[in-house]
């Protein structure tokens, strides 16, 4: 299992950065740029890109991204003052003591020139992207553990972190264009032969991914997620949509993507049906190119069957635990293998992975109750987390969460209501309130809740934990949800540390049978 490591302060800055001409970066545009540049424009040595002005050295090449929060075009002027040697915008400024790069989309624009920068080292790699509202983040740990079973380097790349054989934490699920392809740049030179990334609906919209040339793209679903980004469910969709089909197209440098799609999600299934390219529908219906059934979930293992296209059957048994493991798995396994697995090696790489940091990880048991730990924070994460706590049958099902501050607020009376469905009992508390007052956000909770008898409002986290724990008898379960793999709360500005897991662990070692 790849290991989890601090996050490194600050930004990553190379002992060296590479030095390339002004005329190089604009040749990688092609179509994306107007005019030409003059020659000694073109020889402009650029030592660097950046799309902070405030952090810009002597020699960058300073690229305007209009973001959601600013518009680095009204930063151009300071970049110049800081010495930026050439900008790159979507509008021309009136005048500017440095070459002007103007093009369609700077947001493209960064994704190309940032490839041309680093040696274009996506190009030396096997990309296999995977996207989806649930289940990215377990589907790339597997489909990692199946290809490293041929012997060769692959890197990761999502929510976790990056890196090879142990990851860094970061923000964003999917670094930007420039980090990106610096993290290609270094897994290149480490000799991995591939990487497997998880590609958000925001790095879509935002071109990270712009340019790459994914072998295969995996589709896990799509559901209610991240409306206070995109305007609405459309929209999203199309996000998604936009990834798959960007596996097929003239605009491609290598051979057409393949995209394996889990088929039981009616939205995916759209999406993967519109599909022109190669493409096989994963589920467990009888129409599915790969058939799965026989599904065993238990506290020890998960068991099912794969049934392939060409008649095999792999039967499997997973130290991973829950009823959405299965799909996961399926075009997990899949999909390594349209990249050249063998449903040996595909076999052998779903049974290795023993843990996936805050996914279904199951504490306690032996006398004391059972507690689950759980990143679901959407609607249909809920619905699946808690409805393989169900199955389980334990004696009581108690679930703690909240909803996260300055985010999409539609979704927490649906969790509300889907919690208090499933569950005896709901500890409503904080999860990330950032800017949002915790009352507000359980508030937007309750409204999808009919009941009171059966919730608990207390804001603590650590407070809600151990009540809930304590007040449970062998036999009994608690899904804490919504922070997984998470240490920290984030609180107003500040980000302070935070461990379900080990608050869960703490409560557990002193829990007492009343």
């Amino acid at each position: 299992m790849t290991e989890l490591v601090e996050e490194k302060p600050g930004v990553r800055v190379p002992d060296a950065m590479p030095t390339t001409t002004l005329g190089s970066l604009a040749d990688a545009l092609g179509s994306l740029a107007g005019g030409v540049l003059a020659d000694d424009a073109r020889a402009t040595t650029i030592g660097g890109i950046c799309v902070d002005s405030r952090t810009v050295r002597g020699g960058e090449l300073f690229v305007a991204l209009r973001g959601t929060a600013a518009d680095g075009h009204r930063f151009v002027d300071e970049a110049v003052r800081r010495g930026a040697a050439a900008v790159i915008v979507e509008e021309a400024p009136p005048a500017s003591s440095v070459p002007c790069l103007v093009v369609a989309s700077s947001s493209q624009a960064l994704a190309l020139v940032a490839a041309r920068y680093f040696g274009e080292p996506a190009r030396a790699l096997r990309l296999c992207g995977v996207t989806g509202t649930n289940g990215k983040t377990s589907t790339a740990h597997l489909v990692r553990s199946i290809l490293r079973r041929g012997g060769g380097r692959f890197g990761l790349i999502g929510t976790l972190g990056h890196g090879i054989d142990e990851l860094v934490k970061d923000p964003h699920t999917t670094p930007d264009a420039l980090t990106l392809h610096e993290l290609f740049s270094e897994m290149r030179d480490a000799g991995c032969v591939g990487v497997v990334m998880e590609v958000s609906s925001h790095a879509v919209r935002q071109h990270r991914t712009w340019g790459l040339d994914f072998e295969v793209g995996i589709l896990t679903n799509v559901t209610h997620d991240h409306l206070d980004y995109h305007p609405d469910m459309e929209d999203y969709r199309a996000a998604k949509a936009e990834f798959c089909y960007s596996l097929a197209g003239s605009h491609r440098r290598k051979p057409d993507g393949t995209l394996v799609y889990w088929a039981d999600d009616a939205t995916a299934r759209s999406i993967g049906e519109g599909f022109k390219g190669r493409r096989v529908a994963v589920g467990t219906s009888p129409d599915a190119d790969c058939r799965v059934d026989g599904v065993e979930v238990s506290l020890e293992r998960t068991r099912f069957a794969l049934h392939l296209a060409g008649g095999e059957v792999m039967r499997v048994s997973m130290k991973l635990l829950g009823g959405f493991v299965p799909a996961n798995a399926a075009v997990a396994a899949v999909a390594t293998m349209a990249m050249g697995a063998s449903a040996a090696q595909a076999r052998a790489g779903l049974e290795a992975v023993d843990r996936v940091p805050g996914r279904f990880e199951p504490l306690g048991g032996g006398g004391r109750p059972v507690v689950v730990v759980d990143y679901a924070h959407t609607p249909d994460g809920f619905e699946r987390v808690l409805a393989t706590c169900r199955h389980l049958k334990p004696r009581r099902l108690l679930v703690v969460f909240g909803c996260g501050g300055d985010r999409d607020r539609s979704k927490r009376p649906l969790m509300g209501r889907i919690a208090q469905r499933e569950c005896d009992r709901c500890y409503l508390t904080t999860d990330n309130p950032r800017h949002e007052r915790v009352e507000t956000i359980v508030a937007d909770i309750l409204t999808g809740m009919r009941r009171s008898d059966d919730v608990v409002v207390e804001l603590d986290r650590g407070r809600a934990i151990r009540f809930a724990i304590a007040e449970c008898g062998p036999g009994d379960m608690v899904a804490i949800l919504g922070k997984g793999h998470e240490d920290y709360q984030l609180v107003g500005g500040e980000k302070q540390p935070w461990s379900d897991r080990k608050q869960a662990e703490e409560e557990l070692a002193q829990w007492r049978a009343r």
